[in-house]
């Protein structure tokens, strides 16, 4: 008889798990060397956070769990941040810790955590195997992770358990009912009526404007929206999470939206608009109330309703299904194109004009870049297929709408928690799953220390790719936070650091600039390198607070 932690193991290969991340802890090591004999390669990380913002990521490209490994006590504590992203970011992931020996449990304190009681506050389930049917235990954590809305899950292994011999069969106690369990996606439209009701509502608006959100499949949904898009012919916007599903080079898209630069304006745009029309929008990626107050309809494949917000029309089911249905009552028809109405259409040329007047700096910068100039020269000097991912605080607000992506899947951040240091984690994840494409990590000073290490991870597994710290030597967003309350700078200054100096250190390529005279001649020797490599660029902060404006 195979033992639970190599049932678990094997299961986990059988559903297409290929790698996993982690830090391991002798109560875990069983499961690691039990993934190890299935050829489930463990990527060993510096820090357990690491490995779960990987697992997210992960999880958000390949549309299936990531997998992130850890031990009790600590390590499970330390592997808490990127779990919580992902359910904020609605990344499906599997968070297999330790767990206290089922046998010492009731007499030890030494490392003795209610797990479950942490993780069940976000995770789809704290599930704590017991060497009875694991196999299916594994499976429907791993089908109820990828069920709409996507999100992780908690498996707990007791250290004695690991090694004891799994039991199969009805008697074994099976404590989860697994119905269902298999249907990844909706069956199904929204009823007849709800659909009719959408209908009339986008023919009825002369100013609609369309908002397409991290609930849409990337995958499966972006022909059918950029269709729907292109036959209603209104503005459309993107959350940060929904980069590329719409090509940001498309003449009628205005920006991007919920809580980057240039917010205020394209909030002032939506206040003009008399229907907001949300495909696959999520309120979690917004940190204002527009979507409360303004009149909004809803397709996506799960409700967005939750506590006492109710969007005034819904249609849940399958996108794509919806889009067709809409059209075939006449919506969406080329010939029914709203954007010339009342030069509505017109106005996205305006509305760029101005979003870009707030990105761009008052004064030019001295003896440092501007943020803006910066990432508008690192578009220019990147692929145009580049994958990047950028980090929290000032940066998050500048690239995400700076920063043009053209296909889905190439833009990612932490939006729903929106936590520093998942940029430099997030890309790490994106190398490993798009090996042959370039890859950009843009990331803050305080961002980037908190995940330096990484560095010889990289190094040690081969994960090259190239990362610009914007380098001010400062918590930027919190100091414009703390001037906008008319209080005194204190407590959002560090010391200077010379990242240039400590990535080589770590055995990465590295340059410091200054200049984008500078910067160009650093991204071409940086594309060719063989190893990680880091630039570290020096910013002006100066505009940061025009960034950050509410």
């Amino acid at each position: 008889m195979a033992t639970c932690a190599r049932v678990m193991a094997r299961t986990l290969r059988e559903l297409g798990i290929a790698r996993m991340f982690g830090l391991p802890g002798g109560e875990i090591l069983a499961f690691i060397d039990a993934a190890r004999d299935e050829g489930i390669e463990f990527h060993l990380t510096r820090d357990e956070s690491t490995a779960s913002f990987m697992a997210d990521v992960t999880g958000q490209i390949e549309r299936r769990p990531g997998v992130c490994v850890a031990t009790l006590g600590p390590g499970a504590m330390n592997m808490v941040l990127g779990v919580a992203n992902a359910w904020l970011d609605r990344s499906p992931v599997l968070a297999v810790t330790a767990s206290t020996a089922v046998a010492s449990a009731p007499f030890a304190t030494h490392q003795n955590l209610d797990l479950a009681g942490i993780y069940s506050g976000f995770t789809k389930a704290s599930i704590e195997l017991d060497a009875r049917n694991t196999e299916a235990k594994v499976r429907y954590a791993f089908s109820l992770s990828m069920q709409p809305r996507m999100g992780p899950v908690h498996l707990a292994l007791p250290s004695d358990i690991a090694n004891m011999e799994d039991v199969e069969g009805d008697d074994a106690g099976l404590a989860l009912d697994t119905a269902g369990a298999d249907e990844q996606t909706p069956t199904g439209l929204s009823d007849a009526e709800h659909i009719r009701a959408v209908a009339a509502a986008i023919q009825a608006a002369e100013r609609p404007v369309i908002i397409v959100g991290l609930d849409l499949d990337p995958l499966s949904d972006t022909e059918a929206v950029r269709g729907f898009v292109d036959d209603l012919g209104v503005p459309v916007f993107a959350t940060p999470k929904a980069k590329g599903i719409v090509a940001e080079d498309h003449p009628l898209f205005g920006g991007v939206c919920a809580g980057v630069a240039g917010d205020r304006i394209i909030v002032e745009f939506f206040e003009q608009s008399d229907l907001l029309i949300g495909l696959g929008f999520e309120p979690v990626e917004s940190d204002k109330l527009w979507h409360e107050t303004m009149k909004l309809v809803s397709i996506g494949p799960v409700s967005i309703a939750e506590g006492e917000f109710v969007p005034d029309l819904e249609c849940v089911g399958d996108v794509n299904e919806i889009l067709a249905s809409l059209r075939d009552l006449g919506v969406g028809s080329p010939a029914a194109g709203k954007a010339s109405a009342g030069g509505w259409g017109e106005r996205i040329g305006e509305l760029r004009a101005r979003v870009v007047d707030t990105l761009t700096p008052e004064h030019p910068p001295v003896d440092a870049l501007s943020p803006f100039e910066l990432t508008t020269r690192l578009r220019e000097l990147m692929p145009r297929e580049t994958v990047h991912v950028t980090d929290v605080g000032s940066i998050k607000f500048i690239t995400s709408q700076a920063w043009q992506s053209y296909e889905p899947l190439t833009f990612f951040e932490s939006n729903g928690l929106s936590s520093m240091s998942y940029g430099f984690r997030g890309a790490m994840a994106a190398k490993l799953c798009f090996p042959d494409r370039p890859v950009l990590c843009t990331v803050g000073d305080g961002g980037f220390a908190m995940t330096v290490a990484e560095l010889e991870t990289c190094v040690r597994y081969g994960i090259n790719f190239v990362t610009v710290v914007y380098n001010d030597n400062s918590l930027s967003l919190i100091r414009v936070a703390q001037a906008s309350k008319g209080l005194e700078r204190y407590g959002v200054d560090y010391g200077a650091v010379d990242f240039a100096v400590v990535s080589a250190g770590f055995g990465a390529w590295s340059r410091r600039v200054s200049s984008l005279a500078e910067l160009d001649a650093a991204v071409a020797e940086a594309m060719s390198a063989d190893r990680p490599a880091v630039i570290d660029a020096l910013v002006d902060p100066a505009e940061y607070a025009a960034h950050a404006a509410p």
